[in-house]
């Protein structure tokens, strides 16, 4: 086996893999539903708060420290806070 035959197939055949894969994600549709309208810096924000989390656990409040109550989950002492629309 040549060299030549080596780097076509460990290099050549990867790049035009990729290379497929790449035209395909160009000329496919951008996003699978409707897209919803930019928020600009200004305008009022109408939206509900939404707490994002990766997972539904209970967690202790105080750290390290011992206190060991744990935070109901319709409290409004959450953990980082809360967010606005407002900067």
């Amino acid at each position: 086996m040549s060299i030549l035959e080596v780097v076509l197939i460990y290099v050549g055949i990867p790049v035009l893999i990729t290379a497929f894969f790449a035209v395909a994600s160009f000329l496919g549709k951008k996003t699978p539903g409707p897209v919803p309208p930019a928020f600009h810096l200004g305008e009022s924000w109408d939206h509900a708060p939404v707490l994002w989390s990766a997972v539904d656990e209970v967690t202790v409040r105080g750290g390290h420290h011992g206190s060991a109550h744990a935070i109901e989950a319709g409290s409004a002492d959450l953990i980082g806070g809360s967010a606005s629309g407002k900067w």
